[in-house]
């Protein structure tokens, strides 16, 4: 079983990356309510959002997989592996996947049509839930990996 000092790190790391995007999100939404950012103006904004759509998708959901293989694949030939080694996967993994809700306030500042915005909220949700450290998640991957319950 993890340590609840291992959980807590992860949660640790999962929320300081998410406080600053929730904070951000308020700021730039108020700053667009009262009409500051109404004076912005990009001239090539399909090919923009086309651009942090296909991001989001790659930070919220494709690279996070590709991340995955690579540990799954690099740990092919090993029965077990540590905890700290474990904890390290699950941390990189966390902030791989958590870049794609900073994603959001380019849609709030510049406009983009509603299926780019829709998309990338979804991308976004879809990270910040798949990839919080819960007790649940990380038992299961425990057993996945065959984590060893002692540190090397």
């Amino acid at each position: 079983m993890l340590e609840p000092d291992t959980r807590l790190d992860l949660r640790k790391t999962y929320f300081k990356i998410l406080i600053p995007v929730i904070v951000m999100l308020i700021i730039f939404y108020l700053l667009k309510i009262f009409g500051v950012l109404d004076n912005i103006h990009v001239g090539y904004l399909k090919p923009i959002s086309i651009l942090f759509f296909i991001l989001a998708g790659i930070f919220g959901i494709a690279f996070p997989i590709f991340y995955r293989t690579l540990f799954i694949s690099k740990l092919k030939h090993i029965r077990t592996i540590s905890i700290k080694e474990f904890i390290r996967f699950e941390k990189r993994l966390i902030i791989i996947s958590m870049i794609t809700p900073y994603f959001i306030i380019m849609p709030i500042i510049f406009n983009f049509s509603n299926f780019y915005f829709g998309g990338i909220i979804l991308f976004s949700l879809y990270a910040a839930y798949y990839f919080y450290p819960s007790k649940a998640r990380i038992d299961f991957e425990k057993r996945i990996f065959r984590i060893k319950d002692k540190v090397l």
